[in-house]
């Protein structure tokens, strides 16, 4: 019984040590996989990007006035508001909003009701095109400024609150 049980302990060992590995009892932890910074998706950090490069030359009290959309028609705001959209690229100087690649930047139809949107955003860039003065900073301000009065704009500020936020 001596030698057998020499052999038959180590076997017992090797399988109870076996079925830890199997369960997992043993196993490493899974890495969490890494993501963008602040488990962020990269439409909200190119937004946030484009906030804060459109911003540095603002003050502290003009910053929280446009994280709070509140966009007075005022030069610096006006050269944020083109800033910001030309620098996530939905802005062109001679075409004014690309309505359909803003909303397939905003998450397309899952996320935004594209029936809606599209007429919204064409509809206020080509009146504000009629009714600017004719200077690009005017032209993409009163755009912008007409889509914040639709559904829309409603939209965006709570997309942006969040995103501001930290939540999206």
């Amino acid at each position: 019984m001596g030698q057998r049980s020499l052999i038959c302990l180590p076997l017992f060992l090797l399988l109870v040590l076996l079925g830890m590995l199997q369960i997992g009892a043993l196993a490493r932890p899974t890495p969490t996989p890494i993501t963008s910074p602040l488990g962020r998706d990269p439409q909200s950090l190119a937004l946030l990007r484009a906030r804060d490069l459109c911003s540095v030359n603002l003050s502290h009290a003009q910053r929280v006035r446009m994280d709070r959309m509140q966009y007075d028609n005022l030069p610096h705001v006006q050269r944020y508001v083109h800033c910001f959209w030309a620098r996530l690229e939905l802005w062109h100087d001679d075409t004014g909003f690309d309505a359909l690649r803003i909303v397939h930047s905003f998450g397309g139809p899952r996320r935004l009701n594209v029936e809606q949107a599209l007429p919204a955003i064409n509809g206020c860039n080509a009146k504000a095109r009629r009714v600017s003065s004719g200077l690009v900073l005017d032209w993409c301000y009163s755009a912008f400024a007409c889509v914040l009065r639709t559904p829309v704009g409603d939209w965006f500020r709570r997309h942006m609150t969040d995103v501001i936020n930290g939540n999206a």
